[in-house]
């Protein structure tokens, strides 16, 4: 006997992104009614129903190429697909869904799309090694529990804008369309350790309460954490972003550890905050500068053997506010500019041996503790004026001019190993403390006139 079809439609409001091939706002389901019911044993609520007949039903439907595979406001127990293969360009959707417990779609593959746009979950959802050939859309899915797309193979777009979940586990998968997670509220930790992103990737103004793991991560394209608060850390150990990073406006409350972070396009972190220790030793930057203008740092910051092959390293208008700022063996290919920022007593300015090929730009800029530089070479000028510091070590080679014009040591000056080969301007330069010219060689004009040394607190 022949069942009539099921007589559940679903109304798509304003809000539901219904995407371009939808002509109407109504769905009406395809499905046939179950007995002594109006709707089929998708659209019936769960107590009605058995889960297991639930689960092989859905999955004859999904196999049966006469019957699409939709079940939009569908309400489940259990969504289990685990391990199947679908029919050649089959579409799985799920659109409004209700889950109680999970969604397995472990070792599944799809060659067609998957949309999961505004399910509730009340439990996991399992990708663990999904293939799905098509796009895969999950805009506002929410998750309560974790969600596991481990050593998934994605090719088409993935896009889980609004979504929200326990967890996110995403290690070794391969988003090779590129990914969207903007706009998501994770509870805990989020790991793409080891994922590969063919396409750009974006998790802007995303909410995180526990860690980013972005270790050994490949990303072919962009990369961007604009906007993004994480109360834990960041690890991007070793990552590789192709198509420049976007860290402006990001919040990190723990740690960022960057060593070893390789970066094409250059770094965007203009106006970012870092409440624990910013790592990025052994960094290096490409075709594009790293900007941290108007950054703050409340813990110690490391850029020892980084190296910036871009425009420029800037900190302009940066904070430093506990522990030092470290660039030992740096090598910068453009300029390195620290100026008007401002760095805490508990902040000392430390660089070694470092190579800057363009200018160094310090004015304006208040060092509370130490400057400290040692076998420091400059390829052009260095601008050091109207400048505030406790102690002054400046062991600096420098091929163009030294602008030193109205700065303030307030603590000791040694200017041991010093060349200047260019001018030097020391007008109204105040010297709290005898400075130390030993060794110094200023080998063109020096302007000198109304330098005040006088010791400290002295009229």
């Amino acid at each position: 006997m022949e069942h009539s079809r099921c007589a559940y439609e679903h109304v798509f409001d304003a809000a539901d992104e219904t995407g371009a091939d939808e002509s109407s706002s109504v769905w009406r389901c395809p499905h046939p009614a179950s007995d002594g019911s109006a709707r089929c044993l998708f659209h019936r609520p769960v107590e009605e129903t058995r889960p297991a007949a639930v689960t092989e039903a859905l999955r004859e439907a999904v196999t049966d190429d006469g019957r699409p595979s939709a079940f939009v406001g569908a309400t489940f127990e259990r969504v289990d697909l685990a391990g199947m293969t679908l029919p050649p360009d089959a579409r799985l959707d799920f659109r409004g869904a209700m889950v109680k417990s999970d969604i397995d779609l472990r070792d599944a593959t799809l060659d067609g799309a998957l949309r999961l746009d505004r399910v509730s979950v009340g439990g996991a959802v399992c990708m663990q090694r999904f293939d799905a050939t098509g796009a895969v859309s999950c805009r506002h899915l929410q998750v309560g529990d974790r969600w596991v797309l481990c050593e998934a193979e994605l090719s088409g777009r993935f896009d889980a804008t609004g979504f929200s979940a326990g967890s996110v586990v995403a290690t070794e998968a391969r988003f090779e369309g590129g990914a969207t997670f903007r706009k998501g509220v994770v509870d805990d930790d989020v790991s793409l350790a080891k994922s590969r992103f063919g396409g750009p990737a974006w998790f802007s103004h995303t909410r995180l309460g526990g860690r980013l793991d972005l270790g050994n991560a490949a990303f072919d394209h962009r990369l961007s954490l604009a906007h993004c608060r994480i109360r834990g850390g960041v690890v991007a150990a070793s990552a590789t972003v192709e198509g420049g990073l976007s860290l402006e406006h990001v919040v990190v409350d723990g740690e960022l550890n960057a060593t070893r972070l390789t970066v094409g396009g250059g770094i965007d972190a203009t106006t970012a905050a870092f409440g624990g220790r910013v790592d990025c030793a052994g960094l290096t930057a490409r075709d594009g500068p790293v900007d941290f203008t108007h950054s703050a740092f409340d813990g110690p910051v490391y850029f020892d053997n980084a190296t910036v092959e871009g425009r420029a390293l800037r900190f302009r208008n940066a904070r430093f506010g506990s522990g030092p700022a470290s660039f030992v063996r740096a090598a910068v290919d453009g300029e390195f500019d620290l100026s008007d920022a401002v760095c805490s007593a508990d902040s000392p300015v430390r660089l070694v041996e470092t190579t800057v090929d363009g200018c160094v730009i310090c004015d304006h800029a208040r060092f509370g503790d130490e400057l400290f530089c040692s076998g420091v070479r400059v390829g052009r000028d260095v601008d050091f004026s109207d400048c505030t510091v406790g102690t002054l070590t400046f062991g600096v080679e420098i091929e163009g001019r030294l602008d030193f014009a109205y700065t303030h040591v307030t603590d000791a000056a040694a200017f041991g190993d010093t060349v200047v080969h260019g001018p030097a301007r020391f007008t109204s330069a105040r010297f709290d403390a005898d400075p130390s010219l030993t060794e110094a060689a200023l080998g063109d004009t020096v302007a000198a006139y109304d330098i005040s040394v006088e010791p400290a607190g002295g009229s």
